[in-house]
C-alpha cells in the first residue's frame, strides 16, 4: 500500500522523522481544506480556540493570518509548532497518552502533562527531586564531575534547625555537596559583601536585607538537604579588585564542581525571584474528536452528546520558552522570556556546571550532562546518545549532527563530549561556540575572554590529550580565543550584521558592528569586535574543507592577570605568505553610515587595478569602516588618493576553490620596539568568487590577481 502524500496545507503526514519541516500556511486555506483533511480540522479547531480566549492582541482578520507549521524534533519523534505570523504567537498540539487513532492519525503529537500552576517548591519540588536523583543515580558523566567537590573558599551556610543563621563561611578545603545560584544581577542595587561588611557577614547574613531571588535559592537549598549555597555577589569581596580577581578566575571550576546551579531563567535582576505563576495565556484547551466519524469539538468532552464512546482528545497551548532552544536555532525560543540566557558570563556556567535547574516563565527545566526534562513533557527525559551526534561523518556532513547544539546545547558544549572527537570536530564545536557566546551580552566589554575562560581551559585539555603523542607542530596553546593547532582556520572569521526592531513601526533595521571603546584584544581575534561572529565551515563542517596556504611564524599575547586566557593587554601575529595590494572604492551600490546600512560586502569594493575581473568579490568588514569611507568622501571631493589595503592570502575552500584573504590596512599605532616597521590591523575578509561557466584551469590561473602578489612577512596587532 502506497504511504498518503503531505497534505499541501498542513504537511501532514511528515515525510520523514528527523530534522525540522515547515509549512508556511493560513487559516483560510486550512479551513478549505477541513473537509478533506483531518489535521488540517483538528489545527484549524485549536488556533480559533486559543485566539478566542487569549487577551494576547492579534489581528482583526484572523481568517487571512498566515501560519508556519512546524514538524520539529521533539526528544525521539517530531512535534508540531504553529507560529502564528502576524500574532507572533507559537502554538503547540499534544496529548496525554497513546492510542490506535492518534498512532494512526496524528503519529507526530508529543505526550506531554499538564503541569502545576505555579513553579514553588510546594508543588514543583518533588519533580526536581526526582530529575536530579535520577541524574545522580544513572549518569556517570555527571556523578564523575560532582561527586568528590571541594567546597569553594566562601560559602554561604544556609542554616540547619539546630543552627538557623545564615552567615557567610570560609571553608576549610572539606568536601561537601553545594549549589551555585547564576542570575542576572540588573540595575537596582542590593546588599553585597564588602570590605566594611564581611565580618559582621561571617557572623550572620540577614534575610530581610537580600533580594527575592536569593531568599528563594536559599530556601530551596535547604529543601534539597544541602547546605551550602554559592552565590558571587555574597561570596567575593565586591570591592577588593584582589579578591574579586583571585575568585573570579575560580568561578569557571566553582560552577563546574557544584552538585546543582539554581538558574533564575526567568528574572531580569536579582529582585524577580524564582518562582512564577503561570499566565493565563499559556491556558491548556482540549478539542475532543468522535473517532468514528472525525468530527471535531472544542468543547469538553462531557459536553458533547456522543454516541459512540470512541472519543479522542487533543491538547493545545501556547508553547512554552524552553532553554533547550536558547541557543540559534530554526524554530527559536524568545530569549526575552529567558534573560539569563542573553548573558556572556552565564553562558559558561550553565554549559561547564554537571546539573542545572531553570525557574523558567512557565515551568521548571532540567538538564544535565546526559538529559534533559521539563515539566510539561509526560515521557521520561531526553536521553542524548552521544555516538548518534558525534559519529564518523561529524566533520563531512554536519547540517543534521549539528542539530544538537539546538536540542541539546548543554551536551554539545559540554566538555565530557568533546572527548570524543577528532580534530576537525573540536575545530567545528569551538567555532559553534564561539558564534553562539559572541551573540551574548556582557556588562563589561573587558570580560570577553575571562567570562569564556572556563570553556577555553577545558577546551585545551581535550586538544592537549587528542595531540598527546603528535609531533610538536600541533601545539594546542591558546591565543585570544583562537587554537594554535587550527590558527589559520581561525582566522576565517567574518562579522555578522544584527537586526533590531523599533518599537514605533516594528521595522528591522540592521546595525553596525563597531569595536569596543577600549582595547581588549589584537585585530586579528574575535575579540576584538562587538557583535556575532561566524566561521568558515560552519555551514558544510571543517573536516578536510580548508587548505591553508601561509606560515604562521609566531604569535603571542600577553595577559593583564595570572590567568593566559582571561583578560589581555596585547597581542601579536606574524605570518608569511602571499600579499597583493589594492585600492579601496565605493561598492556599486555607494552606501555612507548616514544612509541606510546594507550587507557588509555591499559596504566597500576593492580595485585590483585589473582591466577585467573575472570574479566576485565577498567583502566582509569588522567594524564599519567608518575611517575608510571618510577617506572615499574626500576623495570624491578631491581631496587626497585612494587608500591602499593589502589581501593577505589565508587558504582557499577546497570544494570550490574559493580563495580567502584578511582584509589589513597599515597602522601607525606603533609600539617603541616597533617604530619603522609595516605593522598591519586587520580591517575584515575577502573571498573571491569565480563568474559561472568559465573554463576550468588551476585556481591560480582562474584569478589573474596573483600575477601582482608577493610573498611577505606580515605583523598583525
Amino acid at each position: 500500500m502506497e504511504e498518503p502524500l503531505p497534505c499541501d496545507w498542513c504537511g501532514h503526514p511528515p515525510e520523514h522523522n528527523d530534522g525540522v519541516r515547515l509549512f508556511l500556511s493560513s487559516l483560510t486555506r486550512m479551513e478549505t481544506n477541513a473537509r478533506r483533511c483531518l489535521i488540517c480540522s483538528i489545527l484549524c479547531a485549536g488556533i480559533k480556540k486559543y485566539l478566542s480566549h487569549t487577551s494576547y492582541s492579534v489581528p482583526t482578520n484572523v481568517d487571512d493570518m498566515r501560519i508556519t507549521l512546524g514538524f520539529a524534533r521533539s526528544g525521539e519523534g517530531l512535534a508540531i509548532e504553529i507560529e502564528l505570523i502576524e500574532a507572533t504567537i507559537k502554538l503547540s498540539f499534544f496529548c496525554l497518552n497513546d492510542s490506535p487513532w492518534i498512532e494512526r492519525n496524528m503519529p507526530f503529537l508529543p505526550f506531554d502533562d499538564e503541569i502545576p500552576d505555579t513553579t514553588c517548591p510546594d508543588k514543583s519540588l518533588l519533580w526536581a527531586i526526582e530529575q536530579i536523583s535520577h541524574c545522580r543515580d544513572t549518569h556517570q558523566n555527571c556523578t564523575s564531575y560532582s561527586s568528590s567537590a571541594t567546597l569553594p573558599k566562601r560559602v554561604v551556610f544556609v542554616g540547619t534547625a539546630a543552627e538557623p543563621t545564615l552567615r557567610l563561611y570560609e571553608s576549610q578545603g572539606e568536601r561537601d555537596p553545594y549549589i551555585c545560584l547564576s542570575y542576572c544581577w540588573g540595575q537596582r542595587g542590593f546588599l553585597r559583601t564588602q570590605v566594611d561588611n564581611f565580618e559582621s557577614h561571617k557572623t550572620c547574613i540577614e534575610p530581610d536585607h537580600l533580594p527575592p531571588t536569593m531568599n528563594d535559592a536559599i530556601e530551596y537549598t535547604r529543601r534539597l538537604g544541602v547546605r551550602y549555597i554559592w552565590i558571587d555577589s555574597l561570596c567575593i569581596i565586591q570591592d577588593s579588585l584582589l579578591d574579586w580577581r583571585e575568585e573570579a578566575g575560580k568561578m569557571a571550576s566553582i560552577f563546574q564542581n557544584s552538585f546543582l546551579v539554581l538558574s533564575a531563567t526567568r528574572s531580569t535582576d536579582a529582585h524577580g525571584g524564582l518562582y512564577t505563576s503561570i499566565p493565563s495565556d499559556f491556558a491548556t484547551f482540549a478539542l475532543t474528536v468522535n473517532a468514528d466519524t472525525n468530527q471535531v469539538f472544542t468543547c469538553h468532552v462531557a459536553d458533547v452528546d456522543m454516541t459512540s464512546n470512541a472519543t479522542e482528545t487533543i491538547y493545545v497551548r501556547r508553547a512554552f520558552s524552553h532553554p533547550r532552544s536558547g541557543t540559534s536555532n530554526t524554530y527559536p525560543t524568545d530569549l526575552s522570556l529567558l534573560p539569563t540566557l542573553r548573558r556572556g558570563w552565564i553562558f559558561q556556567e550553565r554549559f561547564l556546571s554537571t546539573r542545572v535547574l531553570h525557574f523558567g516563565p512557565q515551568e521548571l527545566y532540567f538538564e544535565c550532562l546526559e538529559s534533559s526534562a521539563c515539566q510539561c513533557m509526560l515521557d521520561a527525559p531526553i536521553i542524548y546518545h552521544v555516538e548518534m551526534w558525534y559519529g564518523e561523518t561529524y566533520g563531512d556532513e554536519t547540517q543534521s549532527n549539528a542539530g544538537i547544539h539546538q536540542e541539546a546545547p548543554k551536551m554539545y558544549y559540554g566538555p565530557p563530549s568533546w572527548r570524543r572527537l577528532d580534530r576537525d570536530g573540536l575545530v567545528y564545536v569551538w567555532h559553534r561556540l564561539v558564534y553562539d557566546y559572541t551573540k551574548l551580552k556582557l556588562t563589561y566589554e573587558k570580560d570577553i575572554f575571562p567570562a569564556i575562560s572556563g570553556l577555553a581551559r577545558e577546551m585545551g585539555i581535550v586538544r592537549a590529550a587528542l595531540h598527546a603523542d603528535a609531533d610538536k607542530t600541533h601545539e594546542t596553546r591558546y591565543y585570544a580565543g583562537l587554537w594554535k593547532d587550527s590558527l589559520v582556520r581561525d582566522l576565517c572569521w567574518k562579522v555578522m550584521i544584527t537586526h533590531t526592531r523599533d518599537g514605533k513601526d516594528d521595522e528591522s533595521h540592521m546595525t553596525w558592528m563597531d569595536r569596543p571603546r577600549e582595547w581588549r584584544a589584537p585585530t586579528w581575534s574575535w575579540g576584538s569586535v562587538n557583535g556575532p561572529v561566524k566561521f568558515l565551515g560552519q555551514r558544510y563542517g571543517v573536516k578536510d574543507f580548508f587548505e591553508p596556504l601561509c606560515e604562521v611564524l609566531d604569535v603571542s599575547c600577553t595577559a593583564a592577570g595570572s590567568d593566559e586566557m582571561g583578560e589581555l593587554i596585547a597581542g601579536r601575529l606574524v605570518m608569511r605568505g602571499q600579499l597583493l595590494p589594492a585600492r579601496v572604492t565605493h561598492s556599486r551600490s555607494k552606501t555612507h553610515r548616514k544612509d541606510e546600512l546594507r550587507r557588509p560586502q555591499d559596504i566597500l569594493g576593492l580595485d585590483f587595478g585589473l582591466v577585467f575581473e573575472n570574479f566576485v568579490q565577498e567583502v566582509w568588514v569588522d567594524a564599519g569602516c567608518q575611517d575608510l569611507l571618510r577617506l572615499l568622501d574626500e576623495v570624491e571631493a578631491g581631496v587626497g588618493d585612494r587608500p591602499i589595503i593589502y589581501c593577505f592570502l589565508l587558504g582557499i575552500i577546497r570544494r570550490t576553490e574559493m580563495p580567502v584573504f584578511l582584509l589589513l590596512k597599515k597602522t601607525n599605532e606603533l609600539s617603541d620596539e616597533q617604530m619603522g616597521q609595516d605593522v598591519y590591523q586587520r580591517f575584515g575578509r575577502l573571498q573571491l568568487k569565480e563568474y559561472p561557466r568559465l573554463p576550468i584551469m588551476e585556481w591560480r590561473n582562474r584569478f589573474g590577481i596573483f600575477a601582482q602578489a608577493k610573498e611577505e612577512v606580515v605583523t598583525i596587532i
